[in-house]
Parts: structure tokens; C-alpha cells; sequence
């Protein structure tokens, strides 16, 4: 089997992308960082788990699993507040999101989901699904971070709009997100 077949995801609301080493790195990085790690370990062990995954026969694997991936490879090199970090985050990550609900034009409110921003700014913006879900990611953490309830649709979207502004993709006027479905 060569080496250069790709590995690819299943994220957890169901969409697939291809295996980044650079996420995984960003994501132990930020668990060190808060331990007094350093970065370069990071990318040597997402490395390493890139490695491993190439060797291996799957092709595709959960997003959960590449994550248990990074805790056990913390664990192993004795990083284990890191790995605690790393844990604690996610832990308080999905239990956020959970308590978010999100209040339509109509009055409705629906629980929040990622997935359908992820969607609303590939439409809006013509950008990739990577960085749809980079944008959206972004406007989640921001929405988790602010331990509010209930957060409007329109409110939402703006934080989509003022981050495509921040990353410089804002080169066209999106559609008005009245026109766009939800």
C-alpha cells in the first residue's frame, strides 16, 4: 500500500476531511502551551501519530479516535498535564455546545450545530469547507466563550461576517442571510 494514499477524518457532524498533521500539531500545541510545553513537541508527536496512521491499513478513522491519539501520545512522553489540559477543554468544548440554543427570525430556537455555519459560509462567502469550518470553528469558540444561553441567528452570522473581514476574505458582498437557508 503506498504511503501516499490520504487519510481521512469522520468528524463528528458527519463530514469528512482529509488528516491535517498541522491541526492535530495546533491542537496538542495549545494544551502545551498552557503546561509550559514547547510547540516543537507538538509537531514532532503529531508527527509521529501521522506516521503511525500511514503505516496502519485504515484509511479513514473517527475524529474521536485521532484525538485519543493525541492523549495517549502525551501520556506516553510524560506530558500528562498536557494531556489533562488537552481533556478538560474538550470536555467543557462539548458540554458548552450542548447548552447553546440558537433563536431564529421566527422565534424558534434549535440547538447549536456547527455543521449548518460550516455550510452557510461556503454558500455565503464561495470559500473551501476547510476554511468554512476554520470560520465557523472560530465563531464557535467565541459563542461557547461567552456562556450565554441563547444566542440569535442574525448575531451569529455577523460574527461569520466581521471573522471573514479579519481574515481578509471578504473580496465580495455575501448574499443577505435572509435569502440563505438555514
Amino acid at each position: 500500500m503506498s504511503r501516499s494514499r490520504k487519510i481521512v477524518v469522520n468528524k463528528r457532524d458527519g463530514q469528512i476531511e482529509a488528516f491535517d498533521t498541522a491541526k492535530l500539531a495546533g491542537t496538542l500545541g495549545r494544551a502545551l502551551g498552557r503546561s509550559g510545553g514547547d510547540i516543537s513537541d507538538a509537531r514532532e508527536l503529531a508527527r509521529a501519530i501521522a506516521i503511525f496512521l500511514v503505516r496502519g491499513k485504515r484509511r479513514d478513522i473517527p475524529s474521536t479516535a485521532i484525538f485519543e491519539m493525541g492523549l495517549k501520545a502525551l501520556q506516553h512522553v510524560e506530558m500528562s498535564e498536557a494531556a489533562e489540559i488537552l481533556e478538560l477543554n474538550h470536555t467543557l468544548r462539548n458540554i458548552r455546545r450542548k447548552l447553546v440554543r440558537v433563536r431564529h427570525d421566527d422565534g424558534r430556537l434549535t440547538m447549536w450545530d456547527k455543521s449548518w455555519l460550516v455550510e452557510l459560509a461556503i454558500r455565503m462567502w464561495h470559500v473551501s469547507r476547510t476554511t468554512g469550518r476554520i470560520l465557523a470553528g472560530e465563531v464557535e469558540g467565541e459563542i461557547i466563550s461567552q456562556d450565554k444561553p441563547e444566542v440569535s441567528r442574525g448575531e451569529i452570522i455577523d460574527l461569520l461576517n466581521r471573522r471573514v473581514a479579519e481574515f481578509g476574505l471578504a473580496d465580495a458582498v455575501p448574499v443577505g442571510y435572509e435569502t440563505v437557508g438555514s
